[in-house]
C-alpha cells in the first residue's frame, strides 16, 4: 500500500509542478499516478490534503532537520553548511519551489503552509538553537531574513549552472561569499 500512496505523491508533485494547484484535478493525479480516482481519495481525502501532504513531505525531508544538528558547529561552518544543503535541494527541486513561491503569493497555501514563511521560521529557530549554544547575543531573525533572501533569490534569479551541478571549488567561492556576507553581522 505504501507503493500506492508514493505513486500518488510523485504524480501529484509532476502535476502541480506542470498546472499549479488550482488548475490541477485528482482526476490528472490520478491518471498520472496510474491509479483509480478513487484510490485516490482513500489515501487523501481531498486535493488541498494531498497538496499540504505533498509540501511537508517535500520541505521536511529536507529543511527542518539538519538545521538542529548543525547547532553545535563553529558559525562559519554552520551557516556554509545549511547554506550547502538548502542550495542543492533548491537548485534540484527548482520547479517545484518555484510553484511553491507562486500558490504562497496567490494566497493558496493556508498559513502554516506558506513557503517562504516556513524557510524564515525553520531557519530563525535554528539560528537561535545556534546562537544560544555559542553564546551569540544577535537578532536571529536578522540572519533568517538574509539567508532566505539567498535562497529565494536562487530560485527566482536561476543561474545558468545549477547551484548543485557547480564544481566544488565554485560551491566553495559562492559558499565563501555568502558566509563572509553573514559573518560581517556578528
Amino acid at each position: 500500500m505504501r507503493d500506492k500512496t508514493d505513486q500518488i505523491i510523485k504524480a501529484a508533485i509532476h502535476v502541480f509542478i506542470k498546472k499549479g494547484f488550482l488548475q490541477s484535478t485528482t482526476q490528472e493525479i490520478a491518471k498520472e499516478a496510474n491509479v483509480a480516482e478513487v484510490t485516490l481519495y482513500r489515501k487523501f481525502s481531498t486535493k488541498q490534503n494531498l497538496f499540504e501532504t505533498v509540501i511537508k513531505k517535500s520541505l521536511e525531508n529536507h529543511f527542518k532537520t539538519k538545521i538542529f544538528k548543525l547547532a553545535e558547529e563553529e558559525t562559519g561552518r554552520f551557516f556554509e553548511e545549511i547554506l550547502d544543503e538548502r542550495l542543492v535541494v533548491i537548485s534540484k527541486n527548482h520547479q517545484l519551489i518555484k510553484m511553491l513561491i507562486s500558490e504562497s503569493l496567490l494566497g493558496n497555501l493556508t498559513g502554516d503552509l506558506n513557503f517562504p514563511s516556513m524557510i524564515y521560521d525553520g531557519l530563525k529557530a535554528g539560528i537561535q538553537l545556534h546562537f544560544d549554544k555559542q553564546n551569540i547575543a544577535a537578532d536571529p531573525g536578522i540572519f533568517a531574513h538574509q539567508i532566505t533572501g539567498i535562497l529565494l533569490s536562487n530560485v527566482l534569479f536561476v543561474k545558468e549552472t545549477p547551484y548543485y551541478q557547480l564544481t566544488k571549488e565554485e560551491k566553495r567561492k559562492v559558499l565563501d561569499h555568502y558566509t563572509n556576507s553573514l559573518k560581517a553581522n556578528l
